[in-house]
């Protein structure tokens, strides 16, 4: 009796280790079926290749000074434009001129009317003399029969002028004349412009007290 009790603790001891065992050799192959997913979930060979080819095909944007021209404007035509030509050139960098018509200046004038006749005119004339107001009638032109009443520069000596003669009870008005000319200007293409720097064209452009420059972008 004894020796069979015996024998059926070893056999119990012998049975618990193996379960034991079982039990740790599931655990080590669910860890290493786990570590295959995720390695399943690392990019192959082929689709490395496909993602740098991807990549190589996305454009890329540049540095927006690549796209750029430069305008070289304020020349005159016998004296700063064909020093500035020569020495664009002497660097090699490539010019085209351009001719376009441009506001030299405007004028504001400060006008009363105009009336439907000179006559009419004349008589305004007289009532605003008799308020100290100097002025005359213009004769011609799309203002004809209208009262000059003062012509300016700037828009803000011509507004000071209508509040004088608004408190005046003279009710004014302005009208802008631009005068136009003709400006001569360089034009650089983008791919000389790439080729000099901004501290060059103001060295170049220097003994010029009109000309300047401007880069844009190109069309």
């Amino acid at each position: 009796m004894k020796w069979t009790l015996l024998f059926l603790l070893v056999l119990n001891l012998g049975l618990g280790g193996y379960q034991y065992w079982v039990s740790q050799q599931q655990t080590a192959d669910v860890t290493q079926g786990d570590i295959t997913k995720f390695d399943n979930l690392q990019l192959s060979a082929s689709q490395l290749k496909r993602l740098a080819d991807s990549s190589e095909k996305t454009p890329v944007i540049k540095d927006s000074l690549a796209t750029r021209c430069i305008r070289i404007s304020g020349l005159t035509e016998g004296d700063s434009l064909p020093i500035v030509e020569s020495r664009l050139k002497a660097l090699e960098v490539a010019s085209t001129k351009t001719t376009e018509t441009v506001v030299l200046r405007r004028d504001y004038q400060v006008i009363l009317g105009p009336f439907a006749s000179v006559e009419l005119a004349r008589g305004e004339l007289d009532r605003i003399s008799a308020k100290g107001v100097e002025s005359y009638v213009i004769t011609s032109g799309d203002n004809k029969n209208a009262l000059s009443l003062g012509v300016f520069s700037n828009e803000a000596n011509s507004n000071r002028k209508l509040d004088e003669l608004k408190s005046l009870d003279i009710a004014a008005t302005t009208i802008i004349k631009e005068h136009t000319g003709s400006a001569i200007s360089l034009i650089v293409d983008r791919e000389s412009a790439a080729l000099i720097s901004d501290s060059t064209l103001q060295s170049i452009l220097s003994s010029f007290e009109t000309a300047e420059f401007s880069r844009f972008i190109c069309n």
